[in-house]
């Protein structure tokens, strides 16, 4: 199954890191749901929620302040000035 590599990162530290089969996240052109193969990307993050659906493990579900989202190459980085993702570890 296809996959990409995901990295979430806030101001102080790393939050998520994995591989994924879909992000969501809110830009300021609206909802975008990233899947493998999607398109190079760049884009201004809206605060509000985000969804990954991991490969191993269930879904993460947070919230995030304003911020950027870059997809290349199968490759997404969420960087946001606050990311809440309840549950997860730090990576």
């Amino acid at each position: 199954m296809a996959e990409m590599i995901v990295e979430i990162v806030s101001l102080e530290q790393a939050v998520w890191t994995g591989t994924a089969r879909m992000v969501r996240v809110r830009t300021s052109e609206g909802d975008i749901g990233i899947l493998p193969g999607h398109e190079a990307v760049a884009g201004i993050l809206k605060p509000g929620d985000f969804a990954v659906d991991p490969v191993d493990g269930s879904r993460l579900e947070g919230t995030i302040d304003a911020g950027f989202v870059f997809v290349d190459n199968d490759r997404v980085t969420i960087v946001a000035d606050n990311v809440e993702l309840p549950g997860a570890a730090a990576a």
